[in-house]
């Protein structure tokens, strides 16, 4: 359920674009309330909490672009709705997530829904795993004693000391939480083998995260996880749409 808040001062324009979402039959939508101008408008919000709203530029006195005076971050959607072309860039600038030009068409609202709807889908995914990852005490983190073969001999580490590893051509390098860096002469692929299976996640080709060591994952158009101590390792692709539910999976008792 998408619930909705409609600020738009012509309500023939509030009139036209809720019976267009009333046919969007393939979302469920609820019209929770309208408004006239921005100051009722942002009231509503406050009060309503909605996850998606369609907001005009062009008011009386006012601008809509001026919502975001009193949402720095917004949980919520906001699709603009304008007869005026020329505030497309302005839109695109604050990366709204969408831009709709009057009178709205059909198609193109339907197109506008479907990406608010996928994006506040990702949005409650990373909240969940953000929640997840905040419960997570470094201390009590599992781990177990493995000796891994290095140069000159060999070196016996607790896994719950290892942050990630990286490769290094055919070798790896373990990263420990007091970033000391150990080279392993095994490839990441044969070092992924050694570790135990639930705190380590392969979220590149050429990282292995120890997931008790993430603070939070960005999806962005090259997304990352970002690690206690500050580091930013790459995500790829192929792992982007599946990582949420992976990791919380592995947390699980």
């Amino acid at each position: 359920m998408l619930t909705t808040v409609i600020i738009d001062d012509d309500e023939i324009a509030i009139f036209l674009l809720s019976n267009l979402l009333i046919k969007l039959s393939s979302f469920e939508i609820n019209i929770a309330g309208t408004a006239n101008n921005l100051k009722e408008g942002v009231d509503l919000i406050k009060k309503i909490q909605p996850d998606l709203v369609f907001l005009d530029i062009n008011m009386p006195d006012q601008n809509g672009l001026e919502i975001f005076n009193e949402f720095k971050s917004p949980q919520f959607k906001i699709i603009f709705c304008t007869a005026f072309q020329q505030y497309a860039i302005d839109v695109l600038r604050i990366a709204a997530c969408g831009y709709l030009l009057k009178p709205v068409d059909f198609i193109e609202l339907r197109e506008a829904v479907q990406k608010a709807s996928l994006e506040l889908s990702r949005d409650q995914k990373q909240l969940q795993l953000e929640d997840k990852l905040n419960y997570l005490n470094t201390p009590e983190m599992p781990g177990e004693n493995i000796i891994f073969d290095v140069e000159n001999g060999f070196l016996m580490l607790n896994t719950r000391n290892i942050e990630y590893c990286y490769a290094s051509q055919s070798y790896s390098i373990i990263v420990t939480y007091t970033k000391q860096e150990i080279l392993i002469a095994k490839s990441l692929k044969e070092l992924q083998a050694m570790l135990p299976g639930k705190p380590f996640y392969r979220t590149h080709k050429s990282y292995l995260v120890n997931i008790y060591y993430i603070r939070k994952y960005v999806h962005a158009k090259e997304s990352f996880v970002l690690l206690k101590g500050g580091e930013k390792i790459p995500v790829s692709v192929r792992v982007t749409s599946s990582i949420s539910k992976d990791i919380i999976e592995k947390m699980k008792d």
